[in-house]
């Protein structure tokens, strides 16, 4: 027994109070990494949206294995066709003509039709292609109609149409290496005339490069070689 209270007081143990933060630490280290995979998933988008995914820099070249055969790209320089400034685009040395503004890449398309040793034209526009910039998720459509007159009185029913959808963003193999942060597009374009054909095909972009893969029914196109001109 204690001679006196203030012994009594001398003798006991002092200990501060520490608070049970056990139960609340999963939370913290789960929003701690929530917060670091948003930053990090932020950092991607402003990465990309930065980024050149068509580009047309007269010099480029690519270089496709299509399966035992091979498809060379390259730019070739600026024209004028259809009262308007392109970019010559020659695919196995046959011109393909393009234009782009911040937020689209349109290319040429001609269509025609022979009647009775007569040419006639059933379209002749630059038709869209890309929207800029690319967002997973986003999708656009283009529509072109027209009726053509032949033979002086017969008529022909046209119609082009361009549908594309941004699927993702996915990790492309090809022989050329293997390339990140690739959107991939799927397209389904329509043509009716005198006859109807639809064809679906997708595409991968990679970032400061352009088109690393094609798929479609007809086959796989894979970059084999590139350069980015100048």
């Amino acid at each position: 027994m204690c001679s006196s209270n203030h012994q009594c007081r001398k003798n006991r143990t002092s200990r501060a109070w520490t608070p049970d933060v056990s139960h609340f630490l999963p939370r913290f280290v789960l929003s701690v990494s929530l917060c670091l995979v948003c930053l990090s998933c932020s950092d991607m988008i402003l990465y990309r949206s930065g980024e050149e995914y068509f580009p047309l820099v007269q010099g480029s070249e690519w270089k496709y294995a299509v399966g035992n055969d091979t498809t060379y790209v390259q730019v070739a320089g600026d024209s004028i066709v259809a009262n308007r400034t392109c970019i010559v685009v020659n695919v196995n040395y046959s011109p393909q003509f393009w234009y782009r503004v911040p937020t689209q890449v349109r290319r040429f398309f001609r269509h025609t039709v022979s009647r009775g040793g007569i040419e006639y034209v059933l379209e002749e526009r630059y038709g869209l292609v890309y929207v800029l910039p690319l967002v997973t998720g986003s999708s656009w459509a283009e529509t072109f109609q027209d009726t053509a007159v032949i033979l002086g009185s017969d008529t022909i029913a046209y119609l082009h149409r361009l549908e594309a959808r941004v699927v993702g963003v996915e990790k492309v193999g090809t022989p050329a290496g293997s390339f990140g942060q690739c959107y991939r597009l799927d397209f389904t374009e329509e043509v009716r005339s005198l006859e109807a054909e639809t064809t679906y095909y997708s595409e991968w972009l990679a970032p400061g490069v352009g088109v690393v893969r094609r798929s479609s029914p007809a086959g796989e196109e894979l970059l084999a070689e590139y350069r980015i001109g100048p």
